[in-house]
Parts: structure tokens; sequence; C-alpha cells
């Protein structure tokens, strides 16, 4: 090979070594200035799964959700059904999307209309002087920990307490003794994929209705002021009422099933209600097709930044809180 030759492909090999770095760098840049949150469901490989599938037989319904942890534009839905056990391929479901959490799209139970039977509720399984629903913080560790049926459940971060709708300037300053009388849930960590657990309570918009969870319901809490003098300092979960108006349906033009695949896009802008830091999908099927019958074999959820001035600002924003939060705050 000529000297010349070997000289070009020198300095193209140059200009690569340079410029994967390069493109490295911008390519980071890119994704911390234009966050992308992806999610995903394998029913082969339920433990590395970011969410559930849940069927609801009595309304021919399948419903799932996430929690994202950032703002983003627009909500990409993919499905893979399973072709070989699902016969309903060709019947295509009405996909919607809203905010809210899981819990509050139980069932109404009974409604709670008494003094007694709302304590029974408040102080189920619990001897002590926090009610079911309170937050205990063990400061010397700074763990944050949520009581239920007697039992505590433990916070793993901030972000999950924030995205559940819990606030911090709710927590009860507790002492190790005071939380060794409280011996650990079941579930004993709080995870994405829960429900709120049982004791509670949410306040919905704009009918200012509140709710206690309890045994897979919902129960009105008729009597505020019931509340207040059993719990004097209770505090709730803001929610918006579930409405219709409050969903947002996959556009006709982009929804499409087609060799048993499913995809559907939503543009979260257009979602009314603001209250709820869970997205909820709901699948609904025609009666011709029941939900027994179909199955996911994976699933996606893609949520995509608005390329925009105000998304750099976002993220600026939350690269500076984070940075004072771990290099400041917390000296």
């Amino acid at each position: 090979m000529k000297p010349d030759s070997l000289e070009k492909i020198y300095k193209i090999l140059r200009i690569i070594v340079f410029a994967i770095p390069i493109f490295v760098i911008l390519l980071g840049m890119y994704l911390i200035l234009f966050p992308i949150e992806n999610f995903k469901y394998y029913r082969s490989q339920p433990e590395i799964s970011k969410f559930e599938i849940e069927k609801k037989e009595p309304s021919n319904e399948i419903s799932f959700g996430i929690f994202p942890t950032l703002n983003h534009q627009n909500v990409s839905l993919k499905i893979d059904l399973d072709e070989a056990k699902n016969n309903c391929l060709e019947n295509p479901p009405e996909i919607t999307l809203e905010k809210t959490y899981r819990a509050f799209l139980y069932t109404e139970g009974k409604p709670i209309n008494d003094k007694d039977s709302l304590r029974e509720y408040l102080f189920r399984e619990n001897k002590s002087q926090y009610p079911n629903g309170s937050l205990l913080h063990l400061k010397p560790t700074d763990e944050v920990f949520l009581l239920s049926d007697g039992r505590k459940i433990l916070f793993p971060g901030p972000e999950i307490f924030r995205a559940f709708g819990y606030s911090f300037d709710n927590l009860i300053d507790v002492e190790k003794s005071s939380l060794d009388q409280f011996s650990n849930a079941d579930k004993r960590i709080f995870i994405w994929t829960y429900p709120h657990p049982d004791g509670t309570i949410f306040k919905a918009y704009p009918s200012h209705k509140l709710y206690l969870v309890a045994d897979g319901e919902k129960h009105e809490i008729e009597n505020a002021d019931d509340l207040s003098d059993l719990w004097p300092k209770y505090f709730t979960i803001p929610v918006d009422d579930i409405d219709p108006k409050n969903q947002l349906a996959c556009s006709p033009g982009i929804q499409g099933i087609e060799n048993g695949k499913v995809a559907c896009l939503f543009d979260r802008q257009k979602l009314t209600s603001g209250l709820g830091g869970y997205y909820n999908f709901t699948l609904k099927y025609p009666a011709s097709c029941p939900v027994a019958g179909v199955n996911f074999e994976k699933a996606g959820i893609l949520l995509i930044s608005e390329k925009s001035f105000a998304t750099v600002k976002d993220s600026f924003r939350k690269i500076f809180a984070s940075v004072v939060n771990r290099y400041f705050l917390k000296q």
C-alpha cells in the first residue's frame, strides 16, 4: 500500500477516534436536556417488568400504569399480543389514559358515616397513638415509614414518596423505641408497582370528598369533623374526581392493530386532570371479546420530552435542585 494511502487511512482513523467521545458527550447532553423514560413489561420475565397487567373481567377491561418521574409531552404505548392464545385481534379496544392513583380507582365500598366506624379503620390492628396512614420519621437515620394496619412500611427514597402524593410537611418525628412497637408489614418496602396501602386518605377535587382505602375498596368519609376529632393533624392525598372528561383517548389515526401489535400515541399536555402522579392506561374491549382471552406477550411505554427551550430550562432547574440538595442541604 502506498504511503499516501496509509496516511489517508490514519487521518480517517484519527477523526473517528476523536469523534466518538464528542458524539458520546453530545448524546449525553441531549438525553439530560431532553430526557426519555422507558417502561417495559415482559410476560415471561415479570421480575424485571416495570409495571403489572390487571384484568377486570366484570367491566371487560385491562389496566396498567406507571409513575413518571419527569414531565414529558408525548406518551407512546406499544403492545405485542400473544397471537397463539388471543382471539381478539380483530376487535380493537378503546384505549384511554388518565392521571390518578391506582388505589383511588378501587370500587366504592360502604360509606363511613359514624365516628366509631371511622375509629375502627384508623386504629385497626393498631394500639398506638398514631393512626393508620401516619408518616413516621426516624430522625437519626432519616428513614420514613408509613403505618398500615398497625405495621410499618419503609419508603426507599424521596422520589417514590413524592410520586405517591405524600408531603414531607406531614412527617411525625419519632424515636426508635416508639418505632420498634410496629412490626414490618408483609410488603415491608414501598415499591412502584404497589397501590397506596390501607389507611390512605384521598381528597378528591372538585367534589372535596374524603375517601379512606381499606380491603381493596375506597370508603367515603361522610363527616370530616369526625376525622378531625380522631386525627387532628390528618393529611390527605389530593386527586381528581373520577370523570370520563379527565381521560385522554387514543387518536384513531394513530391507534392500530396489525399482526397482534397495538400502537398508540398520547399528547400529555391534553390531559385535563392535573392531580395524581399515576398514569393509568385502560383497554376497554367490546363484549364480543372477553378479556380472559387477551394476553400480553410484552408491552412498552415510552415518554418523550418536548423539544423546546422550556424543557431545557426545566432540565437545568432539576439539575440545580439536585446539586443543591445533594451537596448543600444534606450537610
